[in-house]
This record gives structure tokens, C-alpha cells and sequence, in this order.
């Protein structure tokens, strides 16, 4: 299930259901809603306002509020959280080191390789320490039952 842009982002490949938001705080009550259906398999929310609306507008103060609407949100959806289910809150990018193109004398609004936050909630998972954004894919992997790839770095989080 594709919340957000996440049907445009994968051209809508392995979508069975499509929910288009029209904010964060809308993406995350879809999501909510998601979770206390019987479903099985992948929801994958997208929360665009966090990065179109506050980090690339360098709006600290909304980016702030915006924390809060969706802490609001995230204590409606983790009690819907059941046993068996992975939460995993992380950012596409970071884009925090620099607040003005000096050369140009305009703000910084592009992606950088800041760390962002990496959060992971279920029964399932090991202890996280250094969890990072190429580990969620081995860990979906391992979940449907797939082979890692060689060739990706990242780690499996989840004990089977």
C-alpha cells in the first residue's frame, strides 16, 4: 500500500492500493487507518510536507510543529502496532549543514548525507545501534522470505 507520493516515486510497480495525501498530518491518518485493518504486507508512507514545506524552506519553527502534529499521530498509530509488525521512521536525506549558497547568495536547499533519524519499533527486532537507511531493504527482504543480494552493504535488523 502506497501512501503519499510513493505510487509516483515507484511509477506505482507492486502497488496493489494507492492513497495520494494532501498533507503529512492527512498521510499519517491514512497510515493509522492502514494499520488497524487486517493487512498483510507493506505500507509504505511517505510524508512530504516534513521535507517540501520546512527542510528545503529552512523553516525550523514549522518544520518544529510539524514534529508535533506528527507525534500526535504516531500515538494513534503505535497501539495499533501488532506483534508481528515492523515500524521503521526514517528521512530520504539530510539537509541540515548549510543554511545559504554563499556563491549565489541564496538558501542551501538541496539533499546532503547528514545523518538523519533512524527509528525502528517492533517485537522483532534486535537491538539497533547503528541502523541506517541501507538496512531497511535487506530487512524487507528477509521479511518476504528473499535472499539478500550480495552486493548490498546493509544489515537484516529482524530475528526470525
Amino acid at each position: 500500500i502506497a501512501v503519499g507520493k510513493i505510487h509516483d516515486i515507484f511509477v506505482g510497480e507492486g502497488i496493489t492500493e494507492s492513497l495520494h495525501s494532501q498533507s503529512s498530518v492527512n498521510g499519517m491518518e491514512q497510515t493509522v487507518e492502514i494499520a488497524g485493518r487486517d493487512f498483510h504486507g507493506l505500507c509504505f508512507t511517505n510524508l512530504v510536507d516534513f521535507d517540501a514545506l520546512w527542510g528545503h524552506r529552512r523553516n525550523p519553527i514549522g518544520y518544529g510543529q510539524e514534529l508535533e502534529r506528527f507525534d500526535e499521530k504516531l500515538g494513534q498509530l503505535l497501539p495499533k502496532l501488532r506483534e508481528d509488525d515492523l515500524l521503521i521512521i526514517t528521512a530520504d536525506h539530510g539537509n541540515a549543514d548549510k543554511m545559504m549558497d554563499y556563491v549565489n547568495n541564496q538558501p542551501f536547499t538541496k539533499h546532503t548525507t547528514n545523518v538523519v533519524p533512524f527509528i525502528v519499533v517492533s517485537d522483532r527486532v534486535k537491538s539497533v545501534k547503528d541502523g541506517a537507511l541501507c538496512d531497511i531493504a535487506p530487512t524487507l527482504l528477509t521479511l518476504a522470505g528473499l535472499d539478500i543480494p550480495k552486493e548490498m552493504t546493509g544489515k537484516n535488523l529482524v530475528e526470525l
